[in-house]
């Protein structure tokens, strides 16, 4: 058995995680898209998990969080959940959408390993040669330089969820 993962308040991680036997099951698409940040700004508000960068592969995505309160395991209990449950419905699967390997989470502790890793997370589209630039890769991230403070609102997937649930609509 291997020893619990060591979860330090305040610290910021770069998380990746993959899909079953790296499938291509995270493909981009609008509704893919639409799923990955809506799940993933739901786990950041319940959880209190600041999210820097985040990127989604066709078989991985990446993360560059700071975990202010020690929830990280939390949040990404309840990332991974909502996201294999809807690309689950989305593409009409019953097995686990994630690899058996859990996340991976490396803590950077300096500035310059935080930025490396976001340089890092959102080239690599281009680095796996998928595309000439990082504005032409389709799938769900973000450019950290984009938002100025600026609220991102996404709405509510169409599948998986109910629309009289308790999950909020945007």
């Amino acid at each position: 058995m291997t020893a619990p993962r060591q979860i330090l308040p305040g610290s910021t991680y770069l998380v990746t995680r993959r899909c079953a036997q790296r499938q291509f099951l995270l493909r981009p698409s609008k509704e893919v898209n639409n799923i990955f940040l809506y799940c993933l700004a739901y786990a950041a508000a319940k959880t209190g998990v600041r999210v820097h960068t985040y990127l989604v592969m066709s078989n991985h995505y990446h993360l560059i969080v700071s975990d202010v309160e020690g929830n990280l395991p939390e949040f990404e209990a309840i990332l991974n959940r909502l996201v294999g449950k809807c690309i689950n419905t989305l593409l009409g699967r019953t097995e686990s959408l994630w690899s058996s390997e859990p996340y991976s989470a490396v803590r950077l502790e300096s500035e310059d390993a935080i930025l490396e890793k976001i340089i890092y997370t959102l080239t690599n589209p281009v680095e796996a040669g998928l595309v000439p630039s990082r504005s032409q890769w389709p799938g769900a991230g973000n450019d950290p330089r984009g938002y100025g403070g600026t609220p991102v609102i996404v709405r509510r997937p169409a599948v998986f969820f109910r629309v009289d649930g308790l999950m909020p609509d945007f």
